[in-house]
């Protein structure tokens, strides 16, 4: 008595499970980014009355007669290309990561507001979720 297996199509089934597991990955990681980029965004502290220069600069600016505007940090919010092992960065972009840290840990004239902490604590859970649910669809689909 014996026994033949057809192999001819595992091959095809294999790349098929191993796309949809790395592309869902992503997906999901994508999916969590977002959230906490929202979060962080609504727990970037905004003062609207700022006109985001300082004295240098004001001074600067009344002597050569330009003038330059500066991102605020929450319209400066980035999220990073999937890296290797797939995963990404939430953060402030080249313009505004430099001063991000003073807002958030303080200075000796401002006390620190920890909103970097505050998003991520808040959003751990939801993210978790989202990912899971991310993941779950992309592996029901195989």
């Amino acid at each position: 008595m014996s026994v033949e297996i057809d192999m001819s199509g595992l091959d095809a089934q294999l790349r098929k499970v191993a796309y949809r597991t790395k592309s869902g990955g992503v997906k999901a990681t994508l999916a969590g980014a977002m959230i906490v980029k929202e979060a962080l965004k609504a727990n970037t502290p905004y003062e609207n009355e700022s006109d985001r220069k300082w004295k240098a600069q004001r001074q600067i600016e009344a002597k050569t007669g330009e003038s330059h505007e500066f991102k605020h940090m929450r319209d400066d919010i980035v999220i990073s290309k999937p890296d290797d092992l797939g995963e990404v960065t939430v953060g402030y972009g080249k313009d505004t990561a430099w001063r991000s840290h003073f807002v958030n840990d303080g200075t000796i004239h401002q006390p620190p507001q920890h909103f970097a902490e505050k998003t991520v604590a808040e959003t751990r859970e939801t993210v978790t979720a989202t990912m899971q649910r991310v993941i779950n669809t992309e592996v029901a689909g195989l």
